[in-house]
C-alpha cells in the first residue's frame, strides 16, 4: 500500500514536471517563431540619406536591392543630398516627424543632432552586429554607430618626394615638403581635425587654438582645398607633392597608376567616417534597426571595402587575399585613429572660419 501511494506521488510529480517542461518549451518555441514572424514581417517603405554621385549609384545598384531581398516588404527610398541639408530638415521638421528613419552622415553633422535628442539608441536585440565594432567607433549609449571609416594621413608622390613622411611633424621639420604641402581649409571638417590635431601636436591638447594656427601659418606657403577630390588633382598635376588625404582615395590614385603613396603618421591617424543612425521619431523603426544592422554585417561590410576601400567597421570581416595588399592599413590600425569633441568643434566654428579667412586665405 505505501508503495502503491509512493509510487502513485512520484508518477504526479513526473505528470506536473512533465507538462511544466513542455509548457516552457512551447512557450520558448513560441517566442521563437514570433521573433522569426516579427523580422520576416518588418516591412514599410524605409527613408535613408544618401549622397549623390557615385555613392547614389552604389546605393541604388547594390545596397538598396540587396538589402530589399534579404528583407521582404521592405522599400528602401534614397534621400539624396547633402549632410547640411538633412540636418535643416530634420531640424524643422522636429524630433516627432522626421523626413528619415535612417540618417548617414559625418559626425561632424551627427554630434550636435544626438546632443539635440534627433536619434534612437539601438537596441541591442535588434542590432547584434554592433558588437562586433571596433570600441573606437561605437557612440556612446549606442545612438548611433561609425559604421564606414576612411583613415586620412599624408599622402605624396612617390617620383619626386625623397624623404618617405612617418610623421606629421615632418611637415614643419623636413625642408624638403616646405612650398609643397597641400592641406585641407576650414569648409572641410578634416580641416576643422586639422586644427585640433596640430594642437594636439605641439601641446598635448586639442583644443589649443592659438598653438594651431600659429603652427599652420609656418607651413605657408601651402595649397588649400575644401574637397578630397581637389586634393587628388593637386597631387597627380604635381601642384602638390605632399598632402593630408584619406586612404580610399590615395588607393584608388595609385590603383589608376598614378605614382602616390601614404602614410599613416605615427602619431595617429585622423578619419573621414561615416555615421549610421536611426532617428527618434521614426515610424518604421523595426525596418530601420534593421538597415543599421545589415550595414554592419561582414558581408556588407566587405561590399564597401572592395567599391570605395573604406575600412570595415565590423572588426570580423576578414581582409580579402585581392585587397590587402593594397591597402596600407586594416581594421587592425582603427585603434590608431584619434577622435575629436565635435560638440565643441561646432560651437567653436564660427571663430575658427573667420580666423582662418584673416590668416590663411592667403
Amino acid at each position: 500500500m505505501a508503495n502503491s501511494a509512493r509510487s502513485g506521488r512520484h508518477s504526479y510529480v513526473d505528470r506536473r514536471s512533465f507538462l511544466r517542461t513542455a509548457a516552457a518549451g512551447a512557450t520558448a518555441a513560441a517566442v521563437a517563431i514570433g521573433g522569426r514572424r516579427a523580422w520576416a514581417q518588418t516591412g514599410g517603405t524605409l527613408t535613408v540619406t544618401s549622397y549623390g554621385g557615385p555613392w547614389e549609384q552604389f546605393m541604388r545598384g547594390t545596397i538598396v536591392p540587396a538589402f530589399e531581398k534579404e528583407h521582404p516588404g521592405v522599400k528602401v527610398e534614397l534621400a539624396i543630398g547633402l549632410s547640411k541639408d538633412w540636418v535643416a530638415k530634420l531640424k524643422v521638421a522636429g524630433k516627432d516627424n522626421p523626413p528619415y528613419d535612417v540618417v548617414v552622415t559625418n559626425e561632424v553633422w551627427a554630434a550636435p543632432l544626438r546632443a539635440e535628442g534627433h536619434y534612437a539608441k539601438l537596441p541591442a536585440d535588434k542590432v547584434p552586429n554592433a558588437k562586433d565594432v571596433a570600441p573606437n567607433l561605437r557612440i556612446k549609449d549606442d545612438t548611433g554607430v561609425l559604421a564606414l571609416v576612411g583613415p586620412i594621413g599624408l599622402s605624396y608622390r612617390t617620383d619626386k618626394i625623397k624623404t618617405v613622411p612617418k610623421s606629421w611633424k615632418d611637415l614643419w621639420t623636413v625642408p624638403e615638403y616646405k612650398g609643397k604641402i597641400g592641406i585641407y581649409n576650414i569648409v572641410n571638417s578634416a580641416g576643422q581635425m586639422t586644427i585640433c590635431l596640430t594642437s594636439k601636436l605641439w601641446t598635448g591638447g586639442d583644443k589649443d587654438i592659438d598653438t594651431a594656427y600659429k603652427k599652420i601659418a609656418e607651413l605657408k606657403p601651402f595649397k588649400q582645398t575644401d574637397f578630397s577630390g581637389d586634393m587628388e588633382k593637386l597631387l597627380v598635376q604635381g601642384e602638390v607633392l605632399i598632402g593630408i588625404l584619406d586612404m580610399p582615395a590615395a588607393v584608388r590614385l595609385k590603383k589608376s597608376g598614378a605614382p602616390i603613396g601614404w602614410v599613416a603618421p605615427s602619431e595617429g591617424m585622423i578619419m573621414f567616417e561615416q555615421d549610421v543612425a536611426v532617428t527618434a521619431g521614426s515610424k518604421n523603426k523595426p525596418a530601420a534597426f534593421a538597415f543599421v544592422n545589415w550595414m554592419l554585417k561582414r558581408e556588407t561590410q566587405e561590399m564597401w571595402l572592395r567599391q570605395f576601400y573604406w575600412l570595415p567597421a565590423n572588426t570580423q570581416v576578414k581582409m580579402p587575399d585581392d585587397i590587402r595588399p593594397i591597402m596600407p592599413v586594416t581594421q587592425a590600425d582603427i585603434p590608431k585613429i584619434l577622435l575629436w569633441d565635435w560638440l565643441w568643434i561646432n560651437e567653436q566654428k564660427p571663430k575658427l572660419v573667420d580666423r582662418w579667412n584673416r590668416e590663411m586665405s592667403t
